[in-house]
């Protein structure tokens, strides 16, 4: 999911820092996938249009293809 963090509904929370709107992105994404879990391993993906990616979606790109981000 790619998310516009200059998007009127965002701004507030855009400027509480970078990766904001990202992090609200893949929770939401996350509780909308939730039955998901039950079956198989979800890991919600969200970047932001100006280049920020959720914390958990780097950790999970970082373990498979190790150095993402260096």
């Amino acid at each position: 999911m790619v998310i516009c963090s200059m998007a009127d509904s965002c701004t507030d929370l855009a400027v509480q820092g970078a990766g904001s709107v990202a992090q609200l992105a893949a929770s939401r994404k996350h509780a909308k996938y939730v039955d998901l879990q039950r079956q198989y391993n979800f890991q919600p993906i969200a970047v932001e249009t100006l280049g920020p990616i959720n914390e958990s979606a780097c950790a999970f790109l970082d373990d498979l293809v190790g150095g993402f981000r260096s």
